[in-house]
């Protein structure tokens, strides 16, 4: 399973692909269930749903310098984070593999074949949060599983 370095103003963390593909994912739900979200957020969401589900094989790039291009960008995001946040600790401690799967929507790339900690994917979530406010430290945050 590979790995990705998310970079966001000099600071980031490196994550599996794996788990940056279903905490984008679950921005990309959160965007589905906003009434009529603004032409940039549209195709960040379809860039994110790619990332998420195409399997590419070289690493899962959420793009935030060039997504964030204002204090109202990324309190967008830090917003769709949090609610992200929510879901996932709604799920419970353990994911069970079929929410995993239909999370993931089929796409080619990460197969779960048994239930994961929602932990793992919380702390993605807490450090592409941090990223966002810049307060990740300087340090580089581990997320991998």
């Amino acid at each position: 399973m590979g790995s990705t370095y998310v970079a966001f103003h000099g600071q980031g963390f490196e994550a599996s692909d794996a788990t940056l593909e279903l905490w984008l994912l679950l921005l990309v739900d959160e965007i589905d269930r906003l009434e009529n979200p603004p032409q940039w957020l549209r195709e960040v969401r379809q860039e994110w749903h790619t990332q998420g589900t195409a399997g590419f094989g070289f690493g899962v790039m959420p793009g935030l310098d060039r997504v964030v291009t204002g204090p109202e960008c990324r309190d967008a995001i830090l917003d769709l984070s949090a609610k992200a946040m929510r879901r996932l600790r709604e799920l419970g401690p353990i994911i069970p593999v079929d929410q995993l799967t239909a999370i993931m929507r089929g796409g080619k790339g990460t197969v779960f074949t048994e239930s994961v900690p929602s932990t793992v994917f919380e702390k993605v979530g807490d450090c592409f949060i941090e990223l966002l406010r810049g307060e990740l430290g300087s340090e580089e945050a581990d997320a991998r599983f």
